[in-house]
């Protein structure tokens, strides 16, 4: 275990350099004027549309904790988590979603943290959906899009039978093990079952892979706007081509601070290939990547506001009595 930790560590450094580099390249005086050069018409509509995303994953989170979790809380757990993915390293935001989710009324961490790798699954097929369109979109071909569409969702159903095949064995391998093998297992079963309830019903599947695409539609949108507010007039589709790398990079594990660096060189990299200079979308990266964390620490505060005041739920109470002395201090003397 201490050999994961320091290694985990030694990633993050890299991150940091990467992101220095890059910063260095993009000129740290263009970055910081591209984002003061930004309207406040465009600042307040991103602001509304990070609102407007956080309540897409929560809506998604309350379809895959089967009615568990109330919309409003969900989406509230979905903020805050999102603004500790942005300053905390080594994306340690995501696994604040567990103690969240059971402050919102999920019993059971295991539950959390299948609903938590549900959610990341439908963001990988969601990411590869839109950039098979777009690619294909981009290059004027519809009808290539929509082969290629199906080409996906045949191997993703594929990669689904293959990881149903591979829980099974190692079920069988390990069902008289002990120790951390046990607690493994424990947990891909579980992430196993939820799978397959949400599998089993086509209308919550199809309500949660909606959710995924409409969520990342609207960071589209939402990074449309920003350009926008900077006054880049950049077309949609080569946008939309960076959203993809930018995703991309960010699930490199060299991830420093909120994905910094490596979610740059993704959108640079996606945005060079549609004839955009490297160093200018460089610098608008990170402006916007600037702005986003911004509004997410906004939206995410005061998500985690009303959660500390919501009424809570049978199985959040313990946590959320914490939350509240730690928001709302005892003044009396």
């Amino acid at each position: 275990m201490r050999r994961v930790g320091t290694t985990s560590w030694w990633l993050a450094g890299a991150g940091l350099l990467l992101a220095f580099a890059l910063l260095l390249l993009a000129q740290p005086a263009d970055v910081v004027a591209l984002a003061r050069r930004a309207h406040w018409a465009g600042l307040l509509a991103a602001l509304a549309g990070t609102a407007a995303l956080a309540a897409l994953r929560g809506a998604r989170l309350a379809i895959l904790a089967g009615g568990k979790v109330r919309l409003a809380r969900a989406s509230a757990v979905a903020a805050v988590a999102q603004a500790a993915t942005g300053v905390l390293p080594l994306r340690l935001g995501e696994l604040a979603m567990i103690p969240l989710l059971q402050a919102a009324g999920l019993p059971g961490a295991i539950r959390a943290v299948s609903v938590l790798v549900l959610a990341r699954v439908l963001d990988v097929v969601a990411v590869l959906l839109w950039a098979t369109a777009g690619g294909a979109f981009v290059g004027g071909k519809p009808l290539l899009a929509v082969a290629l569409l199906a080409a996906v969702a045949a191997l993703l159903g594929a990669a689904w039978a293959a990881l149903i095949a591979g829980v099974r064995r190692i079920a069988a391998r390990w069902r008289g093990a002990g120790g951390w093998r046990r607690a493994a297992l424990r947990q891909l079963l579980v992430v196993r079952r939820e799978i397959a309830a949400l599998a089993r019903s086509p209308v919550r599947a199809s309500a949660a892979v909606l959710a995924s695409l409409a969520t990342w539609a609207m960071i589209w949108a939402v990074t449309m706007v920003l350009l926008g507010a900077m006054g880049l007039d950049w077309p949609p589709l080569p946008v939309m081509a960076g959203v993809v790398g930018a995703a991309l990079g960010s699930a490199v594990p060299i991830t420093s601070v909120g994905s910094f660096g490596t979610q740059e060189a993704g959108w640079a990299a996606a945005l060079a290939g549609v004839g955009i200079s490297p160093r200018t979308a460089l610098a608008a990266g990170f402006a916007c990547h600037l702005w986003s964390i911004g509004f997410a620490l906004v939206v995410g505060g005061v998500s985690l506001a009303y959660l500390a005041a919501a009424r809570p739920e049978p199985a959040s109470r313990p946590f959320l009595a914490a939350l509240r002395n730690a928001l709302r201090p005892d003044r009396r003397p």
